[in-house]
């Protein structure tokens, strides 16, 4: 339960950011009641906003949704659905409060200005970035899947990854077989599934991500170390440094070359 209130916790201030979004939610509120002509059906849409925010944060039903739809969707997508009604609803009826085409005009104007300042461009937010291969893929997964093709030499190899890494790898080369897909699931056996659980963890033991990668027999190991012991853990399980790119390591086990 800590761990699920510590997250809700999270995602509360990722939601509310330093942006403009709580004086819009509330300005369009305000606007809904005061400037609503339907006084029953603007009361509905502020109601409806304030219950998706406490079913969104409230830690017993943020983790069910958690479970239901995953931790990185949960907060990405929660926002739209109190937020845009409300916001929208409420700058209509203000809008509409006007009867002077010129007046609207310029409240649009406004108003649409505000949103677009409060946010942040989908360029300049950081989620695209412009990359140099063919795939449209990272450059770095890019620069790994290079590194893992020239040591193979065409060979078949297993390859175990972060989920980040392992769902661009699939896109660059589907010739590099996984250990396992998408958040673990097709795992090639139970150990396959325990050894996604330990890449993925806060912090991964190279001893046990060692011992498993051997016994799914992967030929690569592809992640980022959380310390230098996990390195050395690693080669002492069997697997060396074969290259590394950016905060990626490339372990590989000759055995299974």
């Amino acid at each position: 339960m800590k761990e699920i209130i510590a997250w809700t916790v999270n995602v509360w201030r990722m939601y509310w950011g330093n942006g403009w979004i709580p004086y819009l939610l509330a300005l369009g509120g305000a606007c809904a009641l005061i400037f609503g002509k339907k006084k029953k059906n603007s009361l509905s849409l502020v109601l409806y906003s304030v219950f998706l925010l406490v079913l969104f944060f409230c830690p017993f039903s943020g983790r069910v949704i958690m479970k239901c739809i995953g931790k990185i969707v949960y907060w990405r997508v929660l926002w739209l659905l109190p937020t845009v009604p409300l916001i929208a609803g409420g700058f209509t009826e203000l809008v509409q409060r006007s009867r002077n085409r010129i007046v609207q005009v310029i409240l649009v104007l406004v108003l649409t200005g505000v949103i677009a300042a409060s946010g942040t461009g989908m360029i300049k937010a950081g989620n695209f970035e412009r990359v140099y291969n063919r795939q449209q893929v990272p450059d770095q997964i890019a620069m790994i899947c290079n590194r893992i093709n020239e040591d193979r030499e065409g060979k078949e190899v297993r390859i175990a990854a972060d989920e980040y890494t392992a769902s661009y790898i699939r896109v660059y080369d589907p010739s590099l077989k996984m250990a396992y897909g998408r958040r673990g699931d097709g795992a090639v056996g139970k150990k396959a599934r325990v050894l996604y659980k330990q890449i993925t963890s806060e912090v991964p033991d190279g001893k046990k991500t060692s011992s498993l990668a051997d016994a799914v027999h992967c030929t690569y190991v592809v992640m980022v170390p959380p310390d230098e012991n996990f390195v050395l853990d690693m080669v002492a399980g069997g697997y060396q440094v074969l290259d590394t790119v950016s905060t990626y390591y490339i372990f590989s086990c000759d055995k299974y070359k």
